[in-house]
């Protein structure tokens, strides 16, 4: 079963940013990702994809080198849908957003942010900061040597607590 955890943060805070560094840093692991966007997924309805995705609960798009696989009106959840992709092949689940669900956290803070404005979140792992935030108890990750050590500390951390 895959592990699971998650990078959240304000908006430009660098968890895209963060995120592909896992994913480019540590390729001996494979990685699913699961991305929440507060906006619409917008898909053209002039063309045969876009009707689709207009008329169909559950389409499947394939080519040669990629799969995506769009679902509408699931009767499950957030967590629900994690936990199917978890039963997958993958060995890490990084989920960005979802601040809600109790996955071990990554917070990223910008440089005026503070931890105490995640008060109300839980199981946070540990805060970091790729603005130059240098409050007490955030670790800076700015420079890519730093991320790199904090990725492959935090990857063998996790699979420790396991």
């Amino acid at each position: 079963m895959a592990i699971t955890f998650q990078i959240i943060g304000h908006k430009k805070s660098g968890k895209t940013t963060l995120l592909q560094n896992f994913l480019t840093e540590t390729p001996q692991y494979k990685f699913s990702v699961v991305k929440h966007t507060h906006l619409p997924i917008d898909i053209a309805t002039t063309n045969d994809t876009g009707k689709f995705f207009q008329y169909s609960d559950d389409v499947l798009l394939l080519n040669n080198e990629q799969t995506i696989h769009y679902q509408r009106n699931l009767p499950t959840t957030n967590l629900d849908k994690i936990a199917k992709l978890q039963k997958g092949d993958s060995d890490f689940i990084i989920i960005e957003g979802i601040k809600e669900l109790d996955f071990p956290k990554i917070v990223l803070l910008k440089s005026d942010e503070s931890i105490s404005d995640y008060s109300d979140i839980t199981n946070i792992s540990t805060f970091v900061s790729i603005q130059g935030n240098t409050s007490t108890k955030v670790l800076n990750i700015e420079n890519i040597n730093n991320r790199k050590k904090f990725i492959n500390s935090f990857i063998e951390d996790i699979q420790n607590d396991r």
